[in-house]
């Protein structure tokens, strides 16, 4: 299902919650849902005993049978491979996996077929890409310059590897808030404090007096604590910097005891042009961007009054937040080169008994493969928050993370064997009257393409995609008028694209002054703040760009000549080799004959080759191609 207004109603149940008399005392704080122990709920009973593949499928059921609903029925065999296939790795699947899983009547065909997905280096690429959408991650500091950041690339590498490894989460989130004080540091785990580093930055352009400095390195820990609470604990604690928070249980005190536990910090590996305080080029050779300590002691944190720098408050330790707890965290002596503070938040962050943290991780990826959460508001389960759907499942399925030591391919094999990710996606006007907006599941959510996907689909079906890894992000072709929009650190002009520039979009350049084109349309983040759910807008500009825009064109000529190459001079053959590539599925007799119709009034016009072009532009064009059904 389509999320047009996704983001506008979270920002009404925000608006909602902002009008309360006041915000929750300390006490309603830790009644509240989210902060609770994980409930241990066995699946529960249902009468429709031959539907359910796992335990996934008896919370799902329990609750449609409840409401009177029925489940849909199972896909088809085509449809499914296509849709787990872009699940899991982004990419459409060759005609050739599809025909020989449409004929496979084993038992195990189709797990057989999510083990070698996730096996699959393109799972770390797609699934990457969602957390760097968590990260904020960019190639340029943004703000007036943009300064280029050369390193930037490795953490982006650093969190595709990571997923492909299976990392377990409680080390991916340690390594990303303290990868200097880890057992086993070194190169890779510095890398992985770029987390902390990739918000917007102003370092060419901070200010001069120290007022200014100081109030820059506030900013700059905000951006640091505010992604840190929203991403691992789903809270809003960045609204606590000026006052106590206004709608949750969280007080300003917690704020900046969070910021205490990362104040005595510094930053490696500088963008190219920033400056010091004597407006002096920094020179900093550091082949990483990162965030360490190199010193125990740490500078005193005080409450800053509006947030003001120079307004300063009552001195804080480093704490974590007191709703959240029961006894206060210890942090330990500081080594040799650090305080371990970070470490310490680390360990509290994904210790097993911390229920929070779970929660979060797993709907995130329940978001990803159902395309809307058990919470509704991803990077929210504060009270100001929406409330679970199916609070026994999201228990049930984070007790199922931790118990698998918070590796996420287990995770995600047990939602995708399930029968409720099975399920057609059509509506049906018995059942859609009762529960519209599908929060019981009782179908599959349509999708439209994330904007990387629509890209990548493109190039897969034209067989140009080039699969080259990891490395500087490049550079692909943006219209010469569009490059005057940002005059500094110059996006190069490209006359006509190669290899190079058809990688995957993972890999590409992401300049917050000049984002490209084609993903901003397609609703691809800013990167200046952590986004936990794109928006799915629907507007002409996209069907526009797909129909003009130089890329698609070229594309569509590779797929006409592609498979003209494949299935001979015939021109039904060639029509369904496009159409098995384009949407995994031969096309259905009436579609064939509208498409040679379609052909030959074009050859009419120009030639053969260029109207089987024009019918690749077409498809590409097409709902069905950027819809996953």
């Amino acid at each position: 299902m389509f999320r047009p207004f996704q983001s506008l109603t979270t920002a009404w149940l925000i608006a909602l919650s902002i009008c309360r008399a006041a915000a929750p005392t300390l006490a309603e704080g830790r009644g509240h849902w989210a902060f609770m122990p994980l409930t241990k709920a066995p699946a529960p009973a249902v009468k429709q005993t031959a539907w359910p593949k796992n335990d996934i499928d008896r919370f799902i059921l329990a609750k449609l049978e409840a409401a009177g609903i029925k489940p849909s029925a199972e896909a088809d065999r085509a449809t499914l491979i296509r849709r787990v296939t872009l699940d899991l790795t982004g990419l459409p699947p060759a005609p050739e996996e599809v025909e020989a899983f449409v004929a496979d009547e084993s038992a195990r065909a189709y797990e057989a077929l999510i083990d070698r997905l996730l096996a699959s280096p393109r799972y770390g690429e797609r699934w990457g890409r969602h957390w760097l959408d968590l990260a904020r991650y960019a190639d340029t500091s943004g703000f007036h310059n943009d300064l280029d950041r050369p390193y930037a690339w490795k953490y982006r590498d650093y969190v595709i590897r990571s997923f492909n490894e299976d990392k377990p989460y409680a080390r991916f989130v340690a390594e990303q808030i303290a990868g200097d004080e880890v057992d086993g540091a070194n190169e890779q785990t510095l890398i992985a404090t770029g987390f902390c580093r990739n918000g917007s930055s102003n370092d060419d352009n901070m200010g001069k007096t120290p007022e200014a400095i100081a109030q820059y390195r506030a900013d700059q820990l905000d951006d640091v604590v505010s992604t840190t609470s929203s991403v691992f604990l789903g809270l809003t604690i960045g609204c606590a910097r000026c006052h106590d928070h206004k709608t949750e249980p969280v007080l300003a005190t917690d704020y900046y005891s969070l910021t205490a536990i990362f104040k005595g910090t510094s930053r490696i590996g500088l963008p190219s042009g920033a400056t010091d305080a004597k407006d002096k080029q920094v020179s900093d050779n550091a082949k990483v961007m990162a965030l360490i300590e190199t010193r125990p002691d740490v500078p005193a944190t005080h409450v800053l009054l509006r947030g003001l720098a120079a307004n300063r408050g009552a001195e804080v330790p480093p704490a974590v937040p007191v709703v959240l707890t029961k006894q206060p965290v210890a942090f330990p002596q500081p080594a040799e080169k650090s305080s371990l503070r970070r470490r310490t938040l680390a360990e509290w962050i994904t210790a097993p008994a911390h229920p929070l943290t779970w929660r979060v991780m797993v709907n995130r990826v329940w978001q990803h493969h159902f395309d809307a959460g058990l919470v509704a508001t991803p990077s929210n389960f504060g009270v100001s928050g929406a409330r679970p759907t199916h609070p026994e499942l999201l228990d049930w399925l984070a007790g199922q993370f931790i118990a698998n030591g918070g590796r996420l391919k287990p995770l995600h094999k047990l939602m995708l064997m399930s029968a409720t990710y099975r399920q057609q996606s059509g509506s049906h006007e018995t059942v859609a009257h009762l529960d519209p907006a599908n929060h019981f599941l009782w179908r599959m959510n349509m999708q439209r393409m994330e904007a990387e996907v629509v890209r990548d689909s493109i190039l897969a079906a034209s067989g140009r995609l080039n699969l080259t890894a990891g490395g500087p992000g490049f550079k692909p072709r943006i219209r010469p008028d569009l490059l005057d929009a940002s005059q500094r650190n110059k996006w190069p002009a490209i006359k006509a694209e190669g290899s190079e520039h058809w990688r995957r979009s993972v890999y590409i350049y992401v300049k917050r002054q000049l984002l490209m084109p084609s993903m901003e349309l397609f609703d691809a983040p800013t990167t200046t703040d952590s986004c936990a759910l794109r928006m799915q807008s629907t507007v002409p500009t996209q069907a526009l760009v797909l129909m003009n825009d130089e890329f698609v064109e070229d594309q569509a000529r590779h797929l006409a000549q592609r498979a003209r190459l494949a299935a001979g001079d015939e021109s039904s053959r060639i029509i369904e080799r496009m159409f098995l590539l384009t949407l995994a599925r031969p096309p259905a007799p009436e579609r064939l004959q509208q498409s040679l119709t379609f052909v030959k009034q074009r050859e009419e016009q120009s030639d053969r080759s260029a109207a089987l072009a024009d019918l690749a532009h077409v498809l590409f064009n097409s709902s069905e191609f950027i819809t996953i059904e």
